[in-house]
């Protein structure tokens, strides 16, 4: 299910550099805007342990990581488990984020149809993928190391209709390219002001916000209004009676 290894391991220490710091602070702080008034209890990650503090963007009280990486350091709030098979029950979660989730796994269809199954009717669900109509998708596309699977927005969408979930809000963000010089890449920061008054198709990275359709417990009866016909006497054949002479 998942690509090699060796790319989601590369992908994970990419995180830690200074583009990908960058990658997750713009993430983060887009994350803590757009979820600042969900409610629930549960929020679940799936994804890798660099991006866990993504999780820090909403109020929810339990954290979880779902990731398939060994962890030497056991922790309540990491769940080793394949992406193909999340080891939680059927809608039991309030909020899934999938950062760039979709994009490191063989059958993204699968994943995300695995991770719809585990939101509860009205949670939500939170994907995070690099857009391929941006300089950060052609810097994805064309970086062998980490290079990973380059979804459309309307795919995915799609995708999530099919899951019976309802798209609330769609958006992009982090038009800066993707310059590794940390005092160049701030330097170039008037970019996201100008990039959301005017170049919102090209944003870095693409964000889909959908919650979960509720699906009625008992079915729905339908009343059906007969016609009154008029004009029409049913008779009734009453015992037949003859004349005695």
């Amino acid at each position: 299910m998942l690509k090699s290894y060796r790319v989601i391991q590369h992908w994970n220490h990419w995180l830690d550099h200074a583009l990908g710091l960058e990658l997750l602070k713009s993430e983060k702080q887009f994350l803590t805007h757009l979820l600042e008034k969900l409610h629930g209890k549960h929020a679940v990650l799936i994804g890798l342990p660099k991006q866990y503090d993504l999780l820090r963007s909403t109020s929810l009280s339990f954290h979880y990581l779902v990731t398939p990486f060994i962890h030497h350091e056991k922790t309540e709030n990491c769940i080793e488990g394949s992406w193909k098979e999340l080891p939680i029950s059927s809608g039991s979660v309030d909020l899934v984020i999938m950062p760039h989730t979709l994009e490191y796994v063989d059958n993204p269809h699968h994943v995300l149809s695995e991770a719809c199954r585990i939101v509860k009717p009205e949670g939500s669900i939170v994907i995070l993928n690099f857009n391929p109509l941006s300089l950060w998708g052609l810097q994805e596309l064309f970086t062998q190391a980490r290079k990973g699977n380059l979804l459309s927005k309307s795919t995915v969408k799609q995708w999530l209709t099919l899951a019976d979930f309802e798209l609330i809000k769609q958006d992009t963000f982090l038009f800066r390219p993707p310059l590794s010089k940390e005092n160049l890449f701030e330097k170039m920061g008037v970019m996201e002001w100008i990039g959301t008054k005017s170049l919102l198709p090209l944003g870095g990275v693409y964000v889909l916000f959908a919650k979960a359709k509720v699906i009625p417990l008992s079915p729905i009866r339908l009343r059906w209004k007969q016609k009154e016909l008029s004009g029409i006497r049913a008779s009734i054949p009453g015992p037949s009676t003859r004349n005695t002479p």
